[in-house]
Formats: structure tokens, sequence, C-alpha cells
């Protein structure tokens, strides 16, 4: 990778961890098709999930107070036995079509937000197994986990801070259990890349203090809009096979 290439990418992961951290996702989703550019697929999910961990672990240090642990307890032990099953299954599972159906999940429960009170609907908080363990699932096969919770935890009535402490922990206990997994494949195609990665990191910590200061300047209902739209935007990509 030639100088230039790295800097665009740290450009790029700076100025896209400072505009999703409000919506809960999107780093991984972003940076997977840069990495792509340089590597195999698979060892380019893998180095954009070591990314997505530590500024993750980053953004649970700033926001750690504010965590919801009932929410954590009910959504966060599923998604790992999801990311564990999607680890293992990710050279075997068709993509393409999981991708197209969970879109279009996705952009019904986006739209939701958008609607009238009156006519406006939630998920039944019993269903929560079931979105913990597709966004684990999600992780582990394809990194684009976020989305799924994020819709999700839009269901219940969280604070901004709340909202992102919450969905951070969900995502780390997901890379947690999928890195590992990855490493025991892919361990010796990534020995060249650290200097790429830290700098990476470095620089996904810069846009992530950026976010940190939009955050505070948006009222609650702009916040839900934008997940609720980030959500949309993502599920009609997926839908549409564009990522």
């Amino acid at each position: 990778m030639s100088f230039f290439a790295a800097a665009g990418i740290c450009l790029a992961a700076l100025l896209v961890a400072a505009l999703v951290l409000m919506s809960g996702f999107g780093l991984g989703t972003l940076l997977t098709p840069l990495f792509v550019l340089f590597y195999d697929i698979k060892i380019a999910v893998l180095l954009v999930a070591i990314v997505h961990f530590s500024n993750n672990l980053f953004k649970l240090g700033l926001f750690f107070r504010h965590l919801d642990w009932a929410i954590l307890k009910r959504f966060g032990a599923i998604s790992i036995a999801g990311a564990f099953v999607g680890s293992l299954l990710q050279a075997e599972l068709e993509s393409e079509t999981l991708k197209i159906g969970l879109g279009i999940l996705l952009v019904i429960l986006g739209i939701v937000e958008f609607l009238p009170p009156r006519i406006s609907w939630r998920l039944p908080k019993k269903l929560d197994p079931l979105g913990g363990f597709l966004s684990g699932l999600l992780g582990g096969v394809l990194g684009n986990q976020g989305a799924v919770r994020s819709a999700y935890l839009l269901n219940y009535s969280l604070s901004k801070e709340a909202f992102v402490a919450t969905a951070t922990i969900i995502a780390c206990l997901i890379d947690v259990t999928r890195i590992p997994i990855y490493l025991m494949n892919y361990h010796s195609e990534i020995a060249v890349a650290w200097p790429y990665l830290i700098a990476t990191i470095l620089s996904a910590f810069v846009g992530t203090l950026i976010g940190k200061w939009l955050l505070d300047i948006v009222t609650l209902g702009a916040f839900r809009r934008v997940v609720a739209g980030s959500v949309v935007v993502v599920g009609i990509a997926m839908a549409m096979a564009l990522i």
C-alpha cells in the first residue's frame, strides 16, 4: 500500500468515525470496501474488525457511565452466540441472499421512526433475542452487524449517550467473539499490515472525539432520526446488493 493510499484510508477513518458515532454503526461498513482495494475480502474484514474493535473500546471509555445494563443483558448475550456461529460459517453461507432479506427488514424498521406517533409501531421486545442473534450473525459473516442492533435499540426510550454506550458494548462483545476466530485462520497474512492498522485506528479515535462533540449539540429527536435514516440507507444498499 502506498503512502497516499494509506493516508486516504486514515482520512476516511477519521471522517467516518466522526459521522457514524450517532448512528451506532457504519465504520466497518464504510471502511471495508476501501480495504478490499488492497487486500483479499476476508483479510479486509479482519483488518477492519480490529479497527472497529479498537475504536469501540475508545468510545466505551467515553460513554461507559451511560450504559443501560438491562438492555445489555437482553440483547448482548445472544449476540455473542450469533457472532460465533457467523464467524464459523463465514466461508459457507450464501451472503447475498442473507443481505437482501436483511436489507428489506432494515428499510421497514427505519421508516417506522418517521411515521406519525398515531400510526407508528414498535417491534415486540420479546423479539430482542432474534435481533441480538441476527446482529451477531451478520457481524460474524459480513462484518455489518450494527444496523440491526441500532434498529432494535430504537425500540427503547434511551438517551443519546445511553444509546451510544449500549450499542458500543454490544459491538465490542461481537468483535471479541469473531476476531480470534479470524486470527486463527489469517494471522500470518496480516503481519505486514500493522503500521497501517495503527495509523487507521488513531485516525478513527480523532474522528470519534469530533463525533462526540456533534452528539452534544443535537437534540434527542434529531438523533433518533439520524439513526433511523442511517438504518434505511444501509437497508436499501443491502437489498440492492451494493454492500
